[in-house]
């Protein structure tokens, strides 16, 4: 997992270019590991193959030809690797129908404040469509909190220093005449996500699904360095636009200062070289299939640095934005995500890569160790013990009445974080962990709001 030193949001403001951070030295004291990754466990349980090759059966497949691919092997009817998959097909990969798409889910999005002084003045950025019903004209927007939120206003709105005056636009009818009123629902500074609802819009209904389209997200815990993908968002607010790259690194730790300016802010993020620019704050990275894979929120901006453009992975990003639509709904008082909390401190302390040759893909996988335990905290209460490695977690819930249940494994530090924001009153987790080379079973039942903490 790397550090960076970093980062500028890439909001617009017309006030002037906004936000840079830095990122603190961590602490390398940690509680002795007992060895165990969690494809060491899975060996020893039985699964066979290498460990590169169970780490390649548990991811989902991020693009159409590796499902197309995976679905031949399935058949019966291709027995070679994912190269010579595509050798044989003979693929010569035209994306721009897939970019196009992506445009359709996109939105320019933009925020009316007063300046301290009498002035006013826009913040503009970018949203993705995350649910949309075109028949009632209603839409979920997905944006970054920092677009709607400045420190820099008199503070005298509704939700303070939130606009009062949000507007959106669809590709190619960015005029006034054609913005599209929305309100906001919520949003969390800590993790630089809000959401904004349309509510009978004529300009929706009137798509009727053709220009406005709501999002498919892809499973980004399978995102592959090298991979092209495309940025989408509204670059230094002259209108959505398109820049292609590839993923950089598939998950890195980047710091950022948050839009209070005062408050530094870390993030699991996933780094593209696609050129970024002030406005595309909240717009889509999309991979090669038009499918979400994160929600841009910055670039760094330095001297003789070009090509680190920044998002968080869609699994995260739309975790917490349900988050933040559910909690609305249960209270309408309530304007975050509210977090299962585990009372833990989490330490990285190894890590090691493994090469599939089927899929042609190198995988990461890390022991994840605890090292500190809250006194009281839920983990304690379920038996967890600093220097436990963390193995894999079961989720157990109903929603609309029907039980179901399904199963991390914690190979990397990111993905527990999104299972978190998943977690409602009444959820079961169920925690294996690695203790003294020994696997232990602890669970808790989520039954209580002091067992979450919000985040506004």
């Amino acid at each position: 997992m790397k550090k960076r030193w970093l980062i500028a949001a890439a909001a617009v403001l017309f006030s002037g270019v906004m936000l840079f951070a830095g990122c603190s030295l961590a602490d390398l004291s940690v509680k002795p590991s007992d060895g165990r990754f969690p494809s060491d466990v899975a060996a020893e349980r039985g699964e066979e193959g290498s460990s590169a090759s169970w780490l390649a059966s548990l991811e989902t497949p991020s693009t159409e030809l590796r499902r197309l691919y995976e679905e031949a092997k399935e058949d019966g009817g291709f027995d070679g690797t994912f190269f010579e998959f595509l050798k044989e097909v003979g693929v010569e990969e035209d994306n721009g129908a897939y970019a196009q798409s992506a445009l359709r889910s996109v939105v320019y999005v933009r925020a009316l404040f007063s300046k301290k002084g009498g002035s006013d003045f826009y913040s503009l950025g970018s949203g993705v469509i995350y649910d949309l019903d075109t028949a009632a004209g209603d839409a979920l927007i997905v944006t970054n909190y920092h677009v709607v939120y400045s420190e820099k206003s008199t503070g005298s709105e509704k939700i303070e220093h939130v606009s009062d005056e949000i507007n959106v636009f669809l590709y190619g009818a960015e005029i006034s005449t054609h913005a599209i009123s929305a309100t906001y629902v919520g949003g969390t500074m800590e993790y630089d996500i809000a959401v904004l609802k349309v509510e009978g819009s004529d300009m929706l209904k009137a798509s009727k699904g053709t220009i406005a389209k709501q999002v498919t997200a892809c499973n980004s815990d399978s995102v592959t360095a090298g991979e092209r993908v495309y940025a989408v968002g509204n670059a230094d607010g002259e209108g959505v636009s398109v820049t292609a790259g590839v993923v950089s690194v598939e998950a890195e730790d980047a710091t950022f200062l948050g839009a209070d300016d005062k408050t530094y802010i870390t993030l699991s993020e996933i780094r593209f070289d696609a050129p970024v620019n002030h406005g595309n704050s909240g717009g889509g990275l999309f991979n090669a299939s038009g499918e979400l894979l994160g929600i841009v929120n910055g670039g760094r901006e330095a001297e003789d640095v070009v090509g680190f453009g920044y998002a968080i992975p869609s699994n995260i990003a739309l975790s917490i934005a349900q988050n933040i639509i559910d909690t609305c709904r249960e209270n309408s008082t309530l304007r975050g995500a509210a977090r299962a909390s585990l009372g833990i401190t989490i330490e990285v302390v190894d890590t090691r890569s493994a090469y599939d040759e089927e899929t042609g893909k190198i995988y990461v996988e890390e022991k994840l160790n605890l090292r500190e335990v809250t006194s009281g905290g839920v983990a304690d209460k379920m038996g967890m013990l600093a220097g436990d490695t963390l193995i894999s977690v079961k989720h157990s819930f109903t929603r609309n009445g029907e039980k179901m249940e399904h199963e991390v494994i914690l190979t990397r530090d990111f993905k527990l974080l999104a299972l978190l924001f998943e977690v409602r009153r009444g959820d079961t987790l169920e925690f294996t962990v690695s203790r003294a080379g020994e696997s232990q079973r602890l669970s808790y039942t989520f039954s209580s709001e002091k067992d979450f903490v919000l985040f506004a």
